[in-house]
């Protein structure tokens, strides 16, 4: 896996990432990590979309 990007707001975190060739987020809130997603067939830019979309609260993990 290679970290390609942090993104940071208040309590949350994302990183993505890189991993056999798919592109990939981390989420972490309050320093603890609550998710990570392997977007496969999806660009870099997607990635860094999702993870900038959770730090901005757009995204909600976990919650259905």
């Amino acid at each position: 896996m290679i970290l390609l990007s942090t993104f940071m707001k208040g309590d949350k975190k994302a990183e993505t990432f890189k991993k056999d060739g798919h592109y990939g987020a981390i989420f972490y809130e309050d320093e603890e990590r609550v998710a990570e997603e392997l977007y496969t067939g999806h660009s870099e830019s997607y990635a860094e979309d999702a993870a900038e979309n959770y730090v901005f609260g757009i995204k909600k993990i976990g919650v259905q």
